[in-house]
């Protein structure tokens, strides 16, 4: 009897082992984590990781995990939150959950979104206030911090105008580059590992957390949506007329209630704020392009630090409760979104501001005028705290296209190109591989004049300026080139990347900068005469031209240079192939798929 009650006790503690086992951790009572933004302190890069690492092991539904390297030779982290511990997103997408991503530090000397993440990690896995309930229909995905060479670079001794925090990174990241000014052009591993991410978790929402130094105002926070007006129709309509409004809403109904970013028409704020349009160079530009609803908040630089992580906090929480409240309809508008992207031909290259559209929203800031220094007792223009004031001014958020073009049936980049072959790959780009040499006519451009900066921008010698003209050519392509077909989910990516006056095309960042070198030596000098009376002769109407020339024109009849110059523009050497651009359109595709 003794042996049978020892069995049995034993077989009871084993399945209260199973059960505890299986039912997983129990919550902790209390914040797992501590912060000091309230001390005026932000973390340092390793202890955001360690802090993140210690939720992961706290929690069965929070994972820390690599995706990729950035420069500095750290690898990048995405930290994610699944309410059922299930962190495959192609298993997540399955089940029809949304994805939403937060990207933090991608400039580290405004590092209040670092913290606010941090905070409202812990205190969604504690499902404080309820908060746990946004997880039942969405994944968090949260980069702890994206330019890590820059984090590693803390100091007390950044950004000049900015007293909070005690410390915190610096703009470059380890190869001194602005990671805000690279999700087009794709120089840093940093963007190339968040491009994956981008590609295999396929988020549906996008935030990207930063600070400000522009104007001075009353207001702690400040946001940059993707520009409604670059979007399809579908998703326009959604953003402006039940997204937007509804997060201001929220913010104005908390403590920190947030305007646009601050962006005075004409350095006047009577005159109004602009919307701010974005180009695929910024975060937001780019989630653009893959028809993703992305956000820039900018927290106002002069507030305390405590002020700007709580009011980021506030957003992220509103940002994350919006999207659990609208997951079907969000889920709706990006399908539709996606199925026009599938089918789209017409593409804007580039906007202006619709100066007849506005509408009017509450501003507070300060007057400007003579203002007393503490330091040296001078007098200076600027603005004064002592005069706040509040008013109704016009807000301007349309644009209109200034310039379009019709998309090709195919693209068609030669493999030598294999820097932007990468970067298309990197990006999700469906390509096919040619199995034969093959000539086709397609259409080409011809670079007829660009501008770039006097100096590097960002690593590259940015064109400013690019003029273009299109003409049909006979053209041969070899075994293993590459045809992308404009068909697919990333269409816009494709025809922003690979047309040459795209605001940030490959061509723009110098990328195809041989294909403007002459590398022939093509020259009318004396030693071309043999060659150029060996040409007369076996182009007659040529030559009977040029003997008009001389008899009509006495000054030209007198000049040996201009005679042979005359020859030589009307002949064949003078056709180079300087600034055609390398990729190829297949306007009209005739047989083209048995090529691969």
């Amino acid at each position: 009897m003794k042996t049978a009650g020892r069995a049995s006790r034993i077989l009871i503690f084993g399945l209260l082992v199973y059960l505890l086992s299986s039912c997983g951790n129990p919550k902790p009572s209390g914040d797992v984590i501590q912060l000091q933004y309230e001390q005026n302190r932000s973390v340092s890069y390793p202890e955001a990781i360690e802090m993140y690492r210690s939720l992961d092991e706290t929690f069965q539904s929070a994972k820390l995990l690599e995706f990729g390297q950035t420069d500095v030779g750290k690898p990048l982290h995405l930290f994610v939150i699944s309410r059922d511990g299930d962190f495959n997103p192609a298993s997540i997408q399955k089940k029809d959950m949304r994805v939403m991503l937060i990207n933090n530090g991608v400039h580290p000397g405004e590092p209040c979104g670092i913290d606010a993440s941090l905070q409202f990690a812990n205190d969604l896995l504690l499902g404080k206030d309820g908060m746990d309930q946004y997880l039942s229909n969405t994944v968090i995905c949260i980069v702890p911090v994206y330019s890590v060479g820059g984090a590693l670079k803390r100091t007390p001794y950044i950004r000049s105008n900015q007293a909070t925090p005690l410390e915190s990174g610096r703009r470059g990241n380890g190869r001194n580059l602005d990671l805000n000014r690279d999700y087009a052009k794709q120089d840093s591993r940093n963007v190339q590992s968040l491009a994956r991410i981008f590609q295999i978790w396929q988020p549906d929402v996008f935030l990207d957390t930063h600070t400000t130094n522009g104007s001075d105002h009353q207001h702690t926070i400040t946001l940059i949506p993707v520009q409604p007006s670059t979007l399809g129709p579908v998703m326009e309509k959604f953003l402006r007329n039940t997204m937007l409004p509804s997060l201001y809403q929220g913010m104005k109904e908390g403590p920190y209630e947030m305007i646009p970013y601050v962006m005075f028409n004409n350095r006047n704020p009577e005159n109004g704020i602009i919307s701010y349009l974005q180009s695929p160079r910024v975060s937001t530009g780019y989630a653009q392009l893959f028809n993703v609803l992305g956000f820039m908040t900018e927290n106002h630089v002069y507030k305390p630090f405590a002020d700007r992580v709580k009011s980021v906090y506030q957003f992220i929480r509103e940002l994350t409760h919006f999207t659990h409240s609208h997951a079907e309809e969000i889920a709706r508008v990006r399908k539709k979104a996606i199925e026009q992207a599938r089918a789209k031909k017409t593409y804007a290259l580039d906007y202006e501001l619709d100066t007849s559209r506005y509408r009017m929203m509450n501003f507070r800031g300060y007057r400007k005028g003579e203002v007393t220094s503490e330091l040296t007792g001078l007098k200076y223009y600027g603005y004064d705290h002592s005069k706040p004031f509040e008013d109704s001014i016009p807000f301007y958020s349309h644009y209109i296209p200034t310039r379009q073009i019709e998309a090709p049936e195919y693209y068609i980049i030669p493999q030598a190109w294999r820097h932007v072959i990468h970067r298309m790959k990197t990006n999700g780009t469906r390509m096919h591989r040619l199995k034969k040499d093959t000539s086709l006519e397609v259409s080409v451009y011809y670079i007829t004049e660009q501008e770039h900066v006097k100096n590097s921008y960002n690593g590259r010698y940015y064109h400013t300026r690019v003029k273009t003209k299109k003409q049909k050519e006979e053209l041969s392509f070899y075994q293993g080139d590459y045809v992308v077909p404009v068909n697919q989910i990333n269409n816009r990516y494709i025809v922003q990347m690979l047309e040459p006056e795209g605001k940030d095309s490959f061509l723009r960042w110098a990328f195809f900068d041989p294909c403007l070198e002459r590398r022939d030596w093509n020259n009318p000098g004396i030693t071309f005469e043999k060659n150029a009376i060996r040409y007369l002769e076996n182009h007659p109407r040529l030559k009977e031209k040029y003997r008009e020339k001389r008899k009509s024109d006495p000054e030209f009849a007198r000049n040996h240079k201009a005679q042979l110059e005359f020859i030589f523009n009307h002949s064949e050497w003078s056709k180079s192939i300087i600034g055609r651009y390398p990729v190829a359109r297949v306007e009209k595709a005739t047989g083209i798929q048995e090529l691969w």
